[in-house]
Parts: structure tokens; C-alpha cells; sequence
């Protein structure tokens, strides 16, 4: 659902859906206008209260440690493979060139086909090049113990570049929040906004403000939530930043 669609009907659909049943409510049942049991529904209304705010804030929480989870495995993903082509400098000249070269086509790829990352489609290009590299890697003959230090640490720096994309591309396309946290935050939200329409205000247009807002906050907390749910999609999605930064840190070098 596009996500103008999901602010819509959260935010403007929800307090409106809200107002309709609240004059149903009150006109199948016109003495809860009278008030008679608002210190009842006061002291539900906030015990529901409490336990709405601890569930959000609890999704908001994992939600946000979630999205620093994906950011974090892009950049070590990035940067992984940019200290591969720095520490390629004690090569000869013609194995560095084609060790930058292979790093800086892996990050471009990556780039070009990030879409088919986030919706969990197949990138085969991206696999190919780093199978390259470990080519490449495979065929240096060290002939110094700087070669041998980077030889060895360019085969961890490859395996562990394997293991970072495959940790990405599950992020990418994995929901972040448990069942078990939207069931609560969902439940809340029912129950709030339920206590809300018993609420006897006699002043009509207060009582529709009231309800109004209430249903405007939580819909604005569901839709913070659906937003972050997925780190690479929506308006806060992450994108290739890292992976850019080093293909121009290495254009600037050549």
C-alpha cells in the first residue's frame, strides 16, 4: 500500500470512522451523555492508557534498534571491501588496478540493482563479482610479508563480505516487528479508542474534538510503526549511501 494511501486513511480515516460511531453510540444509548460513569471510564481510559503507551513505546524501540541493525550491516558490507582495495597498495600496480577495479564494480553493481535487494529478488551480477575477487585474490603470488599479511587478510575480508550481503539482503526484506508486539499495539489501540466513545461529555463538539484527537494520535503512532517496520522502504528507507560513498572515495583516487 503506498504510504500517502496508509497516512490517509490512519490519520484522516480512522478519526472519522471514530466520529460516525461515536454519535451512533450515543444515540443508541443517550444516557452515557449524562455522565454518570465517567469516573469509571476515566479509570479504565487511563489503565489502557498506560498499556498502550508501554506496548508503542516498545515497538518504537525495537523498531529503531532494528533499522540501526540494517544500517550498520550495509555500511560494514561497504567499507568491508573498501579496506580490501586500500590494503591492495603493497601489490603490484597491475593486481591493485584490478583489485580497486573489481571493488569499485561490486559497489556500482550493487547500486544499480538496490530494488532487487529490498523486494528480495535475485542478484546474481553482484554474486559474480565477488566471486572475481576472490579470483584475483586466489592468484596474487606473495613475494614480500606485506603480500602475505594482505593475502591473508583479504581471503577474511572476502569471506566475511559473504556473510555481510547475506545478512543485508535478509534485513532488507525481513519485518522487524514480532506478531506478538503488533497484537498488543493493535489491542490497545481497540481498547482506547472504545473507552473513548463512552465517555459522557454533554458538550457535543468537545466530546468530537476529544475522540477526534485520540484517534488522530494513535493513527499517527500506527503509521510511525507500518513506516519503520521495513528499514528499506517507505520515507525513512535506508539507501545505498555507504556503498556510493566508497565508489567516489575510489574514482577521486584513480
Amino acid at each position: 500500500m503506498p504510504e500517502w494511501l496508509t497516512l490517509l486513511v490512519l490519520v484522516i480515516g480512522l478519526p472519522s470512522f471514530m466520529l460516525v460511531l461515536e454519535s451512533r453510540v450515543h444515540r443508541w444509548v443517550p444516557d452515557w451523555r449524562l455522565g454518570k460513569y465517567n469516573d469509571a471510564t476515566g479509570i479504565m481510559l487511563s489503565s489502557a492508557a498506560v498499556v498502550y503507551s508501554v506496548a508503542m513505546g516498545m515497538c518504537v524501540v525495537t523498531l529503531w534498534e532494528s533499522r540501526n541493525e540494517a544500517r550498520a550491516a550495509t555500511e560494514a558490507e561497504a567499507v568491508n571491501l573498501a579496506g580490501l582495495a586500500e590494503g591492495a597498495r603493497v601489490c603490484d600496480p597491475a593486481v591493485r588496478q584490478t583489485i580497486e577495479t573489481g571493488v569499485l564494480t561490486y559497489n556500482r553493481d550493487v547500486i544499480a540493482m538496490w530494488s532487487n535487494r529490498v523486494h528480495s529478488e535475485p542478484t546474481p551480477k553482484v554474486g559474480a563479482d565477488l566471486d572475481s575477487l576472490v579470483l584475483v585474490v586466489s592468484q596474487i603470488t606473495p613475494t614480500t610479508e606485506a603480500q602475505r599479511a594482505f593475502v591473508q587478510e583479504a581471503v577474511r575480508r572476502l569471506s566475511t563480505a559473504t556473510e555481510l550481503r547475506a545478512k543485508a539482503i535478509r534485513l532488507a526484506h525481513e519485518e522487524q516487528l514480532p506478531n506478538v508486539l503488533w497484537i498488543s499495539v493493535f489491542t490497545g489501540s481497540i481498547v482506547v479508542l472504545s473507552l473513548c466513545v463512552t465517555c459522557g461529555i454533554r458538550d457535543g463538539l468537545l466530546r468530537r474534538v476529544l475522540v477526534a484527537g485520540v484517534a488522530a494520535t494513535i493513527g499517527v503512532n500506527m503509521f510511525l510503526a507500518i513506516e519503520l517496520n521495513y528499514p528499506f522502504e517507505g520515507s525513512v528507507r535506508l539507501g545505498p549511501d555507504s556503498y556510493q560513498e566508497v565508489v567516489d572515495q575510489l574514482e577521486q583516487r584513480r
